[in-house]
Formats: structure tokens, C-alpha cells, sequence
């Protein structure tokens, strides 16, 4: 199959311009918080390699091109260019394929020439290359070990341009709080540029030396720019941790980021408070409860939050009812295609794109056919809209209630005690 990319055509441009205002609007309403760190580090000039880890598919590529001012191309699965239609569609629209080993059908042999010719090519042209080096999307809070196919590519476009091109590998860490829920939280960390002209006296020794170093270079870059758990046991209990800490001292979302980091590199070594934090965590899944219900700072000012809730009842119900449709169908369209959970962010923004402009539009020709002005329909829609955040923070709080009444007749099982910090 040929890879041949269109030259980004003023079209393209407008297009590529059009989706990123798309997908700005779209991933604010998805997350509930979204924090972008090292920001100077994704402002720069010439040939780029943009590296991240893989924890939520199609988000963590968003997540990450939202941030780049050039246009970027994207390395993707070839399952995905096997169709005329999505071949022709995804060439033109920055996707370059590759063939990963799962790809490979019974006959067909696993040939990736193509693929590094555009990107050298592309790299040569002073473009922008978007990789996620772990290669498959995995759920999970670790870096899992990265392919050699970026090391390959930067150094290969190095080497045959002289060590003159100046290429660079700006490496992404991404950490989500949850990926597959709407009004989650994430944080898009970038760190300093890795020049690939930096490893010319390792290649030419030995070229499979640098590609080997520098992918591992890079896959520690990773570690430290997102939160790195090590394996599914430690994930298990630094999200007991992360819970317990912010019910009991909430920082904001950059101190919660660099406190999990923390946690990360020094509790996961102890085996003990690991285990702890796991028995904690299953006897709260088994119990049907959740961590909130027994903190101490949450349990205060329950009277308030009573009051509030019985008064704001009124506006919940109002606020629920037009938003229960257009926030029903992402999540009824997501369970009906049983995908890979890992799927779940990318199904519900796609599915969003859609439903909400055509259900805000179907709002406002109801609202006029009622007898409002078109100014005072906007009014209307746009105060509807507002009590979604409302919505959210009242389903929260009748949700701690229910959570502590259950608590209080149930309590934790015989032997399980809350970790303290």
C-alpha cells in the first residue's frame, strides 16, 4: 500500500484548524480539570518528534496536538488504512501507517518501509511527527517498555541528512485520574527536547546501540513525566492513596499532580503499605463503598450540605432534565459498542461532537417555537446549560450522603483500617 501525504494545502490547514477549535471546546467539557505543564517545552521551530505515552487511545493524541501550534502527522495502526474510504480519508488527513506485529494477516508480510521514507520525508520537510512509542493503549498508570521505532526514525532522518537537521524528541507524560470517565481529570506534562544529533557518535559505532539507548533514554523521560506506578499492583494502591489524601487534604490539581508523583517514588517501594492500601481498596469495593464516606473532613458540615441540598433540589431537577439526554446517548452509545474500556473517553467525545450542537440547536427551534425571541432563547439555553456544573456537584454531594449513611450502618470489616498519611 502506498503511503503517499497530501502537502498541507491551505484546505488541509483550514480543516486541521477547524477540528483543533472542534476538539478544544470538546475536551473542556469532557474534563472536569485539565492542567498543561511545561508549556514552553511544545513551542518550538523545525523538525519534531512528539512522544507520549498511551493510557487512553484517541485522548491522549488530543490531549496532546491541542498544545502544538504547526500542524502535526500522526503514526497509526494500519488496521485502520485497510479501507478505500478510511484510506483515502486518513492519508489526506496527517495519518501516516504502520504496521505493528498484531497487524501482520495470515500472508502478508510486516513492511514498514514506507512509513519511515514519509516520515523522513516529512521530518525533512521541517514537519511535525506525533508517535505514542508504547505502541498498543493500555489503561493503566505505568509506562510500559517502548518500541524502537522512534529512536529509528529521528536517527535515521539524522543520519542521512548529515546530522544537520536538527530534529527533536519533545517526550509528553499524560495522567489521567480516571480515562474512560467524562468530567475526569488530566494532566499534559512536556518535558525538554531530546536532540537526536546528540547520540551521531553512538550511531556511527553502533547503530543499534543508540536506536537501544536512546528509546531507553526516552522511556525514563516518560516515567518522570507522567505518574508511574510500576505495575498494576502498585496502580491499585496509589489510587487508594491518591483518594484517601485528597479527601482528607485537597490541594489543587498541579500539588495533587507532583504529591502523586511522590507517592509514587517512594511508598510503592514498601511492600506492606501496598498491601494495606490493596486490602483497603477491596474491602471498600466489596462493601459498595468508597473512601469519602469515612474521612473525617468530609463527614463535616453534613447539616450544611443538607440544607443545600433540599434548596437546590429545584434547579437540580431542572438542570438534570435537559442534560439527561444529550449526556445519556455518548454513554448508551459507548455500552452498546462493548469496546475496549480504554476506548470509552474516545467514543463519548466522538459520540458529543455530535449530539450536543444538535441537540442545543433542537433546544433553541423549541424554545422559539414556545414564543421566545431568538435573544431571549439564547438566554434560556445558555442558563441551562450553566447548571450543568450545578447538576454535577449536587449529584456529587447526594452521592457523599447516601455513601455515609451506608457507612454508618455497615462500617469496614473486622481486620480492614483506613491508611493514615
Amino acid at each position: 500500500m502506498a503511503c503517499k501525504n497530501a502537502p498541507i494545502t491551505p484546505l488541509l490547514r483550514l480543516i486541521y484548524a477547524v477540528l483543533r477549535a472542534v476538539v478544544w471546546v470538546s475536551v473542556r467539557v469532557f474534563y472536569r480539570r485539565r492542567l498543561v505543564l511545561g508549556r514552553e517545552h511544545l513551542r518550538f521551530d523545525g523538525p519534531a518528534i512528539v512522544i507520549a505515552n498511551h493510557p487512553s487511545t484517541l485522548m491522549d493524541v488530543l490531549n496532546t496536538a491541542l498544545e502544538i501550534c504547526q500542524e502535526m502527522f500522526f503514526l497509526a495502526n494500519y488496521g485502520l488504512f485497510r479501507h478505500p474510504v478510511s484510506r483515502w480519508l486518513l492519508t489526506r488527513l496527517f495519518c501516516i501507517p504502520v504496521m505493528r506485529s498484531e497487524d501482520v494477516r495470515p500472508g502478508e508480510e510486516r513492511d514498514n518501509s514506507r512509513a519511515f521514507e514519509a516520515s523522513f520525508q516529512h521530518l525533512e520537510r521541517g514537519g511535525v511527527l506525533f508517535i505514542a512509542p508504547e505502541g498498543t493503549s493500555w489503561m493503566n498508570r505505568f509506562v510500559r517498555p517502548l518500541k524502537a521505532g522512534t529512536a529509528r526514525i529521528a536517527l535515521g532522518a539524522e543520519a542521512r541528512n548529515g546530522w544537520q537537521l536538527g530534529v527533536k524528541i519533545v517526550p509528553v507524560g499524560l495522567s489521567y485520574s480516571a480515562p474512560h470517565r467524562f468530567r475526569s481529570e488530566v494532566v499534559v506534562n512536556a518535558g525538554p527536547p531530546v536532540y537526536a544529533a546528540e547520540w551521531r557518535e553512538v550511531w556511527e559505532t553502533n547503530p543499534s546501540a543508540a536506536i537501544e539507548g536512546l528509546t531507553q533514554h526516552l522511556e525514563r523521560q516518560l516515567k518522570q513525566l507522567s505518574i508511574h506506578a510500576v505495575d498494576e499492583a502498585g496502580e491499585q494502591a496509589l489510587t487508594m492513596w491518591e483518594e484517601i489524601l485528597q479527601n482528607d487534604h485537597p490541594l489543587p490539581q498541579r500539588a495533587a499532580f507532583e504529591r502523586s508523583q511522590q507517592l509514587a517514588h517512594t511508598l510503592l517501594h514498601d511492600a506492606e503499605a501496598v498491601r494495606q492500601a490493596i486490602a483497603y481498596r477491596q474491602a471498600l469495593e466489596r462493601a459498595g463503598l468508597c473512601d469519602a464516606a469515612f474521612s473525617p473532613r468530609r463527614r463535616k458540615r453534613r447539616l450544611w450540605r443538607w440544607i443545600g441540598l433540599v434548596l437546590g433540589f429545584p434547579l437540580f431537577a431542572v438542570g438534570a432534565v435537559f442534560w439527561f439526554l444529550p449526556c445519556f446517548i455518548p454513554y448508551w452509545l459507548n455500552r452498546r459498542l462493548n469496546l475496549y474500556i480504554g476506548y470509552s473517553a474516545t467514543v463519548m467525545v466522538l459520540a458529543g461532537i455530535v449530539v450536543f450542537p444538535l441537540y442545543g440547536w433542537a433546544a433553541f427551534r423549541v424554545a422559539r417555537l414556545a414564543g421566545l425571541s431568538a435573544g431571549e432563547a439564547v438566554v434560556v439555553l445558555a442558563a441551562l446549560a450553566a447548571s450543568g456544573l450545578f447538576v454535577e456537584r449536587y449529584w456529587e454531594a447526594l452521592g457523599l450522603e447516601w455513601m455515609i449513611f451506608r457507612a454508618d450502618a455497615q462500617g469496614l470489616p473486622p481486620g480492614v483500617t483506613r491508611w493514615q498519611p
